[in-house]
């Protein structure tokens, strides 16, 4: 795919209809949705194709309006004209990043030898920037399942994007490559907790990279705030997850808490504590860290070690059995006894063991690819 001209078309079952609430648009034959953005601006072409459709005169129904379900996605001021759109492409050298220049890195490329990516923080008073968000947002319809717009009303919003800067006969141009909404909750009595609320890297850029450099940045820029207690995700995919991981690492690994002849002595106070009031990372996030730390550490050959790193992580593993057993404990004194038969059922001990050494395996397979990528990137 092209990056510095995208197109993104769906055919009847394809996400987009998803997305619709269509499972199978309805009245079509050879149905495409096309969607065209310039790299910059984001100036969006919208064209509906299709070879042929049923009418209410001729065959007594009527085609699901698949046009009016995007035209109710996509904001005002796209053009359905490809020589329009043309004109608008001409106009890309004027578009300049919104915001203050956070961050920028280079990315080596076979073709152009090395490539600039910048990474800026803007917020909804930047000349321009809400119809940008506004044709922005519009990427996480077509990408994320679950995805819906944010208020941007609330000034509480902060907005991170990612752009590759390039030239092009003599001219400097920029490519939209992803971003990131972070929401300020308050916390009582004068600190925020800056939560990240939609997170995307399109599809042309996904794998370079930026997800990591964007997530360092955003991670940065707040630890140097005094005012943040600590940074959160809201709702976070397996993916999420797997990255964050692979950023705190990062930081966390040139703290003196969590030096290597430290990591064999346990989680410590003091290693939560650190996190905390250097990269403001909250104790269950630095916990994460110190076992990903302490793998690397430990020679896994060596059948001791092996086995005390594995009592260390199966015991936070096994806090939600351990709840379990506590709230077992109260349903004897409540329920009847073949209530209690059925809860107890669901409580096996033998498959509890079973799938904490499941969940043990998965946690340090997920450990190890991180470890490998600290590696690569050292």
């Amino acid at each position: 795919m092209e990056k510095k001209l995208a197109e993104y078309k769906c055919d009847t079952n394809e996400a987009t209809c998803l997305k619709l609430g269509i499972e199978v648009a309805f009245g079509y034959k050879g149905l495409q949705i096309q969607l065209f953005y310039t790299a910059g601006n984001l100036s969006t072409l919208f064209k509906v194709k299709y070879s042929s459709k049923v009418t209410e005169t001729f065959d007594c129904v009527e085609a699901d309006d698949v046009e009016g379900k995007i035209r109710e996605i996509i904001p005002a001021g796209f053009t359905c004209n490809t020589d329009d759109f043309v004109s608008l492409l001409e106009k890309e050298a004027n578009f300049k990043p919104f915001g203050t220049l956070l961050h920028a890195y280079t990315v080596p490329s076979e073709e152009a030898g090395e490539l600039t990516y910048q990474i800026y923080k803007a917020d909804i008073t930047c000349p321009g920037f809400q119809e940008y968000h506004e044709r922005l947002q519009t990427f996480l319809m077509w990408f994320i399942e679950t995805a819906s717009f944010i208020d941007t009303d609330d000034d509480r919003w902060d907005f991170f994007l990612v752009f590759e800067k390039y030239n092009k006969d003599g001219e400097t141009l920029y490519a939209t490559v992803g971003y990131m909404t972070v929401y300020n909750y308050y916390v009582y009595p004068d600190k925020t907790r800056p939560r990240v609320s939609q997170m995307l890297i399109l599809p042309p850029f996904q794998g370079e990279g930026h997800g990591a450099q964007l997530l360092e940045a955003v991670h940065r820029f707040y630890c140097s705030l005094p005012k943040v207690q600590d940074i959160t995700a809201e709702d976070p995919s397996e993916n999420y997850v797997k990255l964050r991981d692979y950023v705190l690492v990062k930081l966390c690994q040139g703290l003196p808490s969590f030096a290597a002849e430290k990591l064999h002595h346990g989680f410590s106070a003091d290693m939560a504590s650190e996190a905390q009031d250097k990269l403001k990372i909250n104790k269950k996030h630095a916990r994460r860290v110190y076992e990903i730390l302490r793998l690397r550490a430990t020679d896994m050959s060596d059948e001791e070690k092996a086995r005390e790193y594995r009592l260390e992580v199966k015991r936070r593993l096994f806090g939600p059995y351990r709840k379990n057993q506590r709230e077992l404990a109260k349903m004897r004194k409540c329920l009847r006894p073949e209530e209690l038969v059925s809860h107890m059922g669901q409580m096996d001990t033998q498959t509890q063991h079973q799938e904490l050494e499941k969940s043990y395996q998965v946690v340090v397979e997920d450990y190890r690819r991180i470890i490998e990528r600290l590696a690569a990137q050292a």
